[in-house]
């Protein structure tokens, strides 16, 4: 335990360090020029190298060695991210991810260290994500270029899959994360609007192929629960998709219908599953008949609580359906779900899920006391089923229902959220529930008090308050339930530990370099107390693996050296363009978002943006000439040179300027121009002054952004 508690101590500080700079770097600190940033960056780079290679021999610790290695790696990449803040790179480039990934993914190749395969595997997909997504400009693409990037990120992630499933690469996260990602892309390419009803076909022959080798050829709990509930969700997407093109009375009988054979074709399966199973009593077989039951649960009830109220609105026509469905929830579902204990499990949590959603549904237009008598119902139901699912389902209504009435009785919804967790933390710590209920009361409490902390406060101390009340109860829970030795519990709170800190990111009432500076003095006080109770405690460490710096140190010095040098690269290379490329001034038009890594900055739009009329398609490298006019300003010439030919003859002028771009679509060009980075808070005092942006551009055509201005 103690060992435990020691590692989780320097875990939570270097994590809250890396934040601490991160936050930092995102702040755009005015007061150092970018010399000063540079050498930071490189200070802190070397700092945790160092101190890795010098904890290499402790062989108690070394653990401490390899963690901080892994923070040297992601240290690089909010250098990287510095240096496109300095330069005023494209924010959150899809190139950023790329090059911190390389000396990452090398890290990993070289050592086999699990942390580096999980880094790796995230910014892969984060450069996939940028390039696709670009934060700073809107690309064209067609559906059937979606169509075919859907189905390559998933062949690429099924082949990974493959890889760790088969052993022939030993990595368990990236085993359920590649399939994660695989299922998702599918589920993503399901609804592109290409080649007719063959998206559709192709990911429901897919996922039913998944479901049966999941189910009986090579049993998996958690892929086979993964696929259900992503054809449980495409089923109810679609649902709702043909009920807006086909709203009728009609559709909502067919509907009602379908929810009947689906409930039947449930309990056959259950039946069947049961008959051929040689082991009926295994947890496996338990586990999957409840989960199977929920989700045909959510799919049939979804469909069948929403067309029994449109088939209602449509034959009634008056607000009196109001009051028949509330009625009709507690006697025509909730009511035989308490009284008839010999119903099929199916049949029973289908009908309680559609009482339960009818009820919430028709409690929120009613007035009076409605909603009491539903809360004292739903309490009866809580003692008289005792089925797991069943109380998770009523604790979540219970929930919904008290807080969004309480919302209109209490003077704001901040008293609501204490509620929440003063009551959802007290049941957490009653013994006599079950573990799961246990858990889902930490996750509604930890909830509550973390929406708590982005409520703005009359009074700035109280936001604090809130806020360090937040972080305190979390990390108490952090040592409570490592001492426990209960690791859903641990996991459970340590993801709402670092999601706090997510979220603190966003949070515009704290400037971030006040975040940055609180964060690294927990970071110390995290790290003196554990270092106290490490050496405190006399702890007998047990034999472990020598660090990675001790074992692959030949093959780990190139690469440290090679993030230096692509660091090195990018400094030279856009020093080179400032101190002797071309300045032009263009005209601009801004907007102000943030940056995921690099902080605040403005977007920007150029009138060369567009090629007047003329039409390109995406993706391509394009070279355009810009003109100087007589106002002093360059402008779009006309001419440019798209995939080595030329637009039309094109003769130099003494004051002609070629700039490379890419095509986006339509008349469309990008310049890598188009973000400009500002100290937090002043982006609105730039979008009003700016008029003109001042931008140097090589020999070669790359363009850097120096400065914006209003004349």
């Amino acid at each position: 335990m103690q060992q435990n508690g020691v590692r989780t101590g320097y875990f939570l500080s270097i994590s809250l360090l890396l934040s601490s700079i991160l936050y930092f770097f995102a702040s755009n600190w005015p007061l150092m020029v970018r010399e000063q940033k540079i050498g930071v960056s490189v200070a802190i780079l070397v700092l945790f190298y160092l101190l890795s290679y010098g904890l290499r021999f402790i062989k108690r610790h070394s653990f401490l060695s390899n963690w901080l290695l892994v923070a040297g790696g992601l240290a690089f990449g909010t250098s990287v991210a510095l240096l496109g803040q300095i330069y005023n790179s494209h924010a959150d480039s899809y190139m950023l991810f790329v090059v911190w990934l390389i000396p990452n993914l090398l890290f990993a190749i070289f050592t086999r260290y699990q942390p580096f395969y999980v880094i790796s595997y995230v910014l892969a997909h984060l450069a996939i994500y940028f390039f696709l997504h670009p934060s700073v400009i809107r690309v064209a693409r067609e559906d059937e270029w979606w169509f075919m990037i859907f189905w390559l990120i998933a062949l690429g992630n099924m082949v990974l899959f493959w890889l760790t499933s088969t052993g022939k690469w030993h990595s368990k996260p990236i085993y359920y994360l590649s399939f994660l990602t695989f299922s998702l892309s599918l589920f993503g390419s399901s609804f592109t609007e290409v080649y007719g009803p063959l998206p559709e076909l192709l990911y429901v022959l897919t996922g039913g192929l998944l479901f049966v080798t999941f189910l009986k050829w090579v049993p998996s709990r958690g892929l086979l629960i993964v696929t259900a509930s992503l054809l449980a969700l495409f089923v109810l997407a679609n649902f709702i998709s043909y009920m807006v093109q086909y709203f009728s009375e009609s559709f909502f009988v067919f509907m009602l219908l379908l929810t009947v054979l689906i409930v039947w074709g449930a309990v056959a399966g259950i039946n069947w599953l049961r008959r051929e199973s040689a082991h009926q009593k295994s947890k496996w077989v338990v586990f999957f008949q409840e989960a199977f039951t929920v989700l045909i649960t959510t799919i049939a009830a979804s469909i069948g609580a929403t067309s029994t109220a449109g088939l209602l609105f449509l034959i009634i026509q008056d607000e009196v359906v109001i009051d028949l469905l509330f009625f009709l929830s507690l006697i025509g579902f909730i009511g035989p779900v308490v009284f008839m204990s010999r119903m099929n499990t199916t049949v029973r949590y289908t009908l309680l899920t559609m009482g339960y959603l009818l009820g919430v549904g028709s409690i929120l237009f009613l007035e009076g006391a409605y909603w009491i008598i539903f809360l004292l119902v739903l309490l009866y139901v809580w003692k008289a089923v005792s089925a797991i699912p069943a109380r998770l389902l009523t604790q979540l209504t219970f929930l919904v229902v008290l807080a969004t009435k309480l919302d209109e009785y209490l003077p704001s919804f901040e008293y609501v959220l204490v509620i929440i967790f003063a009551m959802q933390m007290a049941m957490h710590y009653v013994k006599q529930l079950p573990v799961v209920l246990q858990n889902s009361s930490l996750v509604y409490a930890l909830l509550s008090l973390l929406i708590l902390t982005e409520k703005s406060f009359q009074s700035g101390s109280m936001d604090v308050v809130v806020n360090l009340a937040f972080f305190a109860v979390s990390t108490y829970l952090l040592y409570r339930t490592l001492h426990q030795q209960n690791r859903v519990r641990f996991g459970i709170v340590l993801g709402f530990w670092f999601a706090f800190l997510l979220m603190k990111y966003y949070d515009m009432l704290w400037s971030l370099l006040h975040k940055s500076l609180s964060l690294l003095l927990l970071s110390l006080v995290f790290f003196v107390a554990t270092l106290w109770w490490d050496r405190r405690a006399k702890i007998e460490w047990p034999k472990s693996e020598p660090s990675l710096f001790v074992r692959k140190a030949l093959v780990l010095l190139p690469v440290i050296l090679l993030q230096f040098a692509l660091m090195g690269y990018q400094v030279w290379s856009s020093e080179t363009i400032l101190a002797n490329g071309k300045t032009v001034k263009l005209e601009l038009v801004p907007i102000d978002p943030r940056s995921l890594l690099q902080g605040d900055y403005v977007r920007l739009g150029y009138t060369i943006s567009a090629l007047d009329q003329e039409q390109v398609d995406s993706g391509d490298k394009i070279r355009v000439v810009l003109r100087q006019q007589a106002n002093g300003l360059h402008s779009y010439s006309g001419y440019y040179e798209l995939n080595g030919q030329w637009n039309r003859a094109y003769e130099p002028q003494p004051s002609d300027v070629i700039i490379n771009g890419s095509t986006i679509g339509g008349n469309r060009v990008e310049y890598g121009i188009e973000s400009y980075f500002v100290p937090e808070g002043t982006g609105l005092e730039v979008e009003r002054n700016a008029k003109y942006a001042i931008v140097k551009i090589g020999e070669r055509g790359d363009a850097i952004l120096e400065s914006l201005t209003n004349q």
